[in-house]
This record gives structure tokens, sequence and C-alpha cells, in this order.
């Protein structure tokens, strides 16, 4: 197994363009209907495929990560975002504490909706990555935040950091937060976001 944290730069971009040959699949369109590639959409359950994708790849090269349990890991990516069900998705710099009341009690009604046992294992399993006193849902939480940056690699996601006026600071910093511990996670956040800063992606107001 490669040791991660001895790669330059370039072999950790090379690394997450690899990474990304996998995104390929959110714009494969089933039922031969199509999607317009020139402006950056992406659903929530796609973003939740690329968690689960990502945190394989993690699981294995970070090094805090070996204990972990890694089915565990899966399930809370797979429900964390059920919250979201109702409402939609809001950047998180856009996000009032209203809406993250309304998220709170949605993802409520919508446990409470689903058949057993995914009522009650989803519910505790989106608590546990609110919560995130475990070092699972710590791991899950870190690739949540990182998992941005690898979607939106590609130059055409330009519009989407002009629409929605992320800054570098914006994009980069509750990554910073949420890879403590993370060194892996960590460099490929840094890089891609130099990389980024250097394709002058981000909003400078």
């Amino acid at each position: 197994m490669k040791d991660i944290l001895t790669f330059t730069d370039k072999e950790i971009l090379d690394e997450a363009k690899k990474l990304r040959i996998a995104y390929k699949l959110k714009h494969t369109i089933r039922f031969g209907a199509s999607r317009n590639l020139e402006e950056h959409a992406e659903s929530v359950a796609e973003h939740i495929f690329a968690l689960i994708y990502l945190a394989h790849y993690f699981l294995e090269h970070e090094p805090s990560a070996k204990d972990l349990n890694k089915e565990k890991v899966y399930d809370i990516l797979l429900f964390h975002d059920f919250g979201e069900i109702k409402h939609g998705d809001i950047p998180y710099h856009l996000k009032t504490n209203e809406d993250r009341r309304k998220e709170d009690v949605a993802a409520l009604e919508v446990f409470a909706s689903l058949p057993e046992p995914l009522n009650t294992i989803g519910k505790m399993l989106w608590e546990e990555y609110e919560e995130k006193t475990t070092p699972e849902a710590r791991f899950a939480n870190a690739v949540d935040k990182i998992e941005p940056g690898f979607e939106v690699m590609d130059p055409i996601y330009k519009r989407t950091f002009e629409r929605n006026k992320f800054t570098y600071e914006l994009h980069a910093g509750k990554k910073f937060i949420a890879t403590e511990g993370f060194p892996v996670m960590r460099r490929f956040v840094e890089v891609i976001a130099d990389d980024m800063e250097a394709r002058g992606f981000f909003w400078k107001g």
C-alpha cells in the first residue's frame, strides 16, 4: 500500500484525478434520459454515492482509520443527509439556524415514515453523525466535508462557485476543521484547493 503522506503535490493531484474517474457514474443517466452537462447539477443521492466510494479509499489510507468499523461508516454516510429529503440542500454558508431546525425536524419525520428496521437504524445513525461523538462519525464527517472538493475539480464548476459566492476560505475552512486528525484527507484538501485557487475558481467579491 502506498504511503500517501510521502506523495508530492503533483502525485496527490494525479491520485485525485484517478479517484474522479468513478464520478462519471454521476453523469451516466439511466433509462435513455439525458442531463445538461454544461450546467453543474448533482443530487444528494449522487453525493452519497461519492462519499461511500471515497470512504473505501480513505479507510485504507488514513492511519487513524485502521480500527474503525467500516460497515458503520458506510451506513452513517448512507443515512446522514435524509433530513434534506423534505426541504432540499442549502449551501452551508447560506444555511440559517432556522434552516437547521427545519432540517432536524424533517429528518425525524422522514425516519418515522420509513418501514422497520430502517426507521430505527436510520435515525440512530443520523443522530450518531449529528453528535460526532464516535470515531466512525468523525471520519464520516471528514469525508462528507472533503468530497465536494473532488466534485468541483472540473472547470465547468466555476459557475457554481460564482453563483454561490464561494471564496477559498468558505471552500476550505470547514474542510481543514473536519480533517483534524486525518492527515491524508488534509493533504488532498490542501492540494486540490491550491490547484483550484491557481486556476481562478474562487469568488473574489
